[in-house]
């Protein structure tokens, strides 16, 4: 381990963080917690830019490890950088995009414990306790011009770099993903 080295520690959740998946740009990284949410993080900096959750209202920090029918197990992001899968002991698959709060769609599934998206982004897999792996076809999406530059800036540059960047704000915080 002498080539590795530890260079930040999130914190944040209430619970065990028991998965997680960097966005494919890097800029982001997301992780499952068993306090019923789903965090977006940004790794360079350690901000947490947007959260997820699977019980409504979310519950107080002291007992957000008791929903364990919500427990959240997987997440993945999609290649396209803007959707999110989540995996949660309600038995339901969500889908998200990170530019909105609530799920875009939702689909059943008992027992599931990990999931990921196809490099193409076109199908989700997510495998269960019963031995068997679920796809879902995803919908076929062109992003904005404007996320695939982000999308190639980002895969370059941290959030310390892009905030030096001599642009306007308004386009600083599009590339830090905060607006």
């Amino acid at each position: 381990m002498d080539k590795y080295t530890m260079i930040r520690k999130l914190e944040g959740h209430h619970h065990d963080v028991v998965a997680c998946d960097f966005s494919p740009d890097g800029a982001l990284l997301a992780t499952a917690s068993y306090d019923t949410r789903v965090y977006v993080w940004d790794p360079h900096n350690g901000d947490l830019l947007m959260e997820f959750g699977h019980l409504f209202p979310p519950p107080t920090p002291i007992f957000a490890g008791g929903a364990n029918d919500r427990w959240v197990r997987a997440v993945s992001f999609s290649h396209d950088g803007l959707h999110v899968a989540s995996l949660a002991d309600d038995k339901m698959v969500r889908f998200w995009r990170i530019d909105e709060d609530c799920p875009v769609q939702v689909a059943p599934l008992s027992n599931g414990l990990c999931c990921a998206f196809s490099t193409d982004g076109s199908v989700l897999a997510a495998g269960t306790h019963d031995g068997s792996v679920y796809f879902w076809a995803t919908p076929r999406q062109v992003p904005s011009l404007q996320h695939i530059c982000r999308m190639s800036i980002r895969r370059v540059m941290s959030t310390q770099e892009v905030q030096k960047l001599p642009v306007p704000s308004k386009i600083l915080a599009f590339l830090s993903y905060r607006g």
